[in-house]
């Protein structure tokens, strides 16, 4: 009988290490989806916002372009469901003192948000302005039980964009 006993007390030891590697398994795969999508989104508004006259209009060039990608690769990043918009979901990070806002609040496909940082501080002063974005993208563990309860953002900015004045 005592064997039977040790049997099981190492059984046990080897599912728990079995878990444990399937879940970091599963985390890199889930990091790396994240990750990908993030850096696809950033590599878009930078190529948009190089050359635009206008950079607050760098994400809104390069949104078509995006849900593209996000379609036609099939990365299988997870889309919005019920018809959510991102601004329920994004709002918490912008901060509320004008010098940021949502981009892409309308949106309603994909799970990821991105925001507009302006740094003029005065509206009539061109000179000083300068505009980034932050992307972020969010890395969810696709497991039955704790899949809508573990949401970990992957976040990045573009480079600094100026107004053209020519």
């Amino acid at each position: 009988m005592n064997e039977a006993v040790g049997n099981t007390a190492l059984f046990n030891l080897a599912i728990i290490f079995v878990v444990i590697l399937i879940a970091f398994f599963v985390g890199s795969l889930s990091y790396t989806k994240a990750y990908k999508v993030k850096n696809k989104i950033v590599e878009e508004i930078e190529k948009q916002g190089e050359y635009a006259e206008d950079p607050t209009t760098a994400y809104a060039n390069a949104e078509d372009e995006i849900i593209k990608w996000l379609d036609g690769e099939g990365t299988g990043y997870r889309k919005n469901i019920n018809g959510t918009y991102n601004n329920s979901m994004c709002n918490d990070s912008c901060i509320s003192d004008g010098t940021c806002s949502l981009a892409n609040a309308n949106t309603n496909v994909y799970q990821y948000c991105v925001y507009m940082f302006s740094t003029c501080k005065d509206k009539n002063d061109k000179k000083n302005c300068n505009i980034h974005y932050k992307v972020t993208t969010y890395m969810y563990f696709d497991v039955p039980v704790i899949s809508e309860l573990v949401r970990i953002p992957v976040s990045s900015e573009t480079m600094t964009f100026r107004k053209i004045n020519s």
